[in-house]
């Protein structure tokens, strides 16, 4: 009996917590998103999704290679201005500065004369960032992005809200109250995708 206590205890923490399929995540159907590595469904209005950033920050540190993307919700102005941020690949810096504007300065972005004001502050090109707002191929990654919800309700995925992870476009992560313990839930799912290339045969 105290081999077997002995022997529990000294096997690695992960093992012992390894999570769980049906409670730390679930499987959503194939094609809903179609993107690798981490997506995180979000909204700059939300302020649980400001407070994400660290834990993508931390994705990011432990898993340099993985990709890291966002599907931006719940308005289309919101929307455009994220997919026009990343048609001009203005970076991360410039998605910190609309969270930051909108979360710590109480700045919405409902109105192109919203995103004239956001690019005189931060510097950007305003008639850049204008046009990419409004143009076609944004306003149609857009419109996609936010019926996204719809379209994972009609599949009979449960979605809460924002934010919400999707590791590989295939398994939707259960929100944790604690943060180290949804870090370790999404690399444990990355890590999941490179055990079965491991493991397929040749």
């Amino acid at each position: 009996m105290y081999k077997l206590i002995f022997l529990l205890l000294s096997l690695p923490y992960f093992i012992l917590s390894e999570p769980k399929e049906g409670r730390d995540y679930i499987a959503i159907p194939e094609g809903l998103i179609k993107l690798e590595g981490v997506t995180e469904i979000f909204w700059y209005g939300c302020p649980a999704c400001f407070a994400y950033e660290e834990i993508l920050q931390k994705i990011s540190e432990e898993r340099p290679n993985a990709q890291i993307n966002k599907i931006p919700l719940f308005t289309e102005p919101t929307a455009k201005t994220y997919y026009a941020i990343e048609a001009l690949k203005l970076g991360n810096d410039a998605h910190k500065r609309v969270f930051e504007d909108w979360q710590l300065k109480r700045r919405q972005f409902k109105t192109e004369n919203d995103i004239r004001e956001f690019a005189s502050r931060h510097g950007f090109n305003e008639e850049s960032l204008v046009k990419a707002f409004n143009s076609f191929g944004v306003q149609i990654k857009a419109r996609n992005a936010i019926n996204l919800p719809r379209r994972l309700i009609n599949a009979g995925v449960d979605f809460s809200g924002t934010p919400t992870v999707v590791v590989d476009g295939k398994y939707l992560v259960t929100r944790q109250r604690d943060n180290l313990k949804e870090i370790e839930i999404i690399l444990y799912l990355l890590d999941k995708k490179l055990e079965n290339i491991r493991l397929a045969p040749n």
